[in-house]
């Protein structure tokens, strides 16, 4: 066979569409694949992010809830209540987080909550899954039985403890 003839050979170009579209699909389907998989390792990356800033203010709270020192917000003279400031990011993944208040039927944050929930804090992520916990600290706002909402994003929180008619609550502005 000589040089000539090899270039004058045909016969593997008839399989070479064939291949080359087999090629194609096998590519497609590992790089749709390796997406996928690189997006739900970011969303787990995130998902923790969000678990160390939650656990973050809910181990200060617990931390000041047990130390005690508490102002009465009743008594305007009172200035005595344990306070610090600590700096949070959440992520992007989620929808919300909320401290003092179960999660809603409809997926919002309620506007209210009550003496049996304001040591509950949750999140829900944007593709709908929620996670709760518990905490010995009890939590609010400036509004007492109202509950602390954290959209995403950077926040330097004021925690507090205070003290009135109803107990000992750790207040978040």
């Amino acid at each position: 066979m000589t040089i000539q003839n090899i270039l004058a050979d045909d016969y593997a170009a008839d399989g070479l569409p064939m291949r080359l579209i087999v090629t194609v699909i096998l590519l497609s389907v590992i790089i749709g694949l390796s997406s996928k998989a690189v997006s739900l390792f970011l969303n787990d990356v995130n998902e923790k992010k969000l678990k160390g800033e939650i656990d973050l203010i809910e181990k200060r709270a617990a931390m000041i809830y047990t130390q005690g020192g508490a102002r009465d917000i009743d008594d305007p003279d009172d200035f005595s209540g344990t306070m610090e400031k600590i700096h949070v990011e959440i992520p992007d993944n989620s929808a919300f987080v909320v401290f003092g208040g179960m999660p809603s039927r409809d997926g919002n944050p309620q506007t209210s909550g009550n003496l049996y929930t304001d040591n509950v804090f949750y999140y829900i992520l944007k593709d709908g899954r929620v996670q709760t916990g518990s905490s010995i600290a009890r939590f609010f706002t400036n509004i007492p039985g109202q509950p602390i909402v954290l959209y995403p994003g950077e926040y330097d929180l004021t925690m507090e403890l205070v003290k009135n008619k109803n107990g000992t609550y750790v207040k978040i502005e």
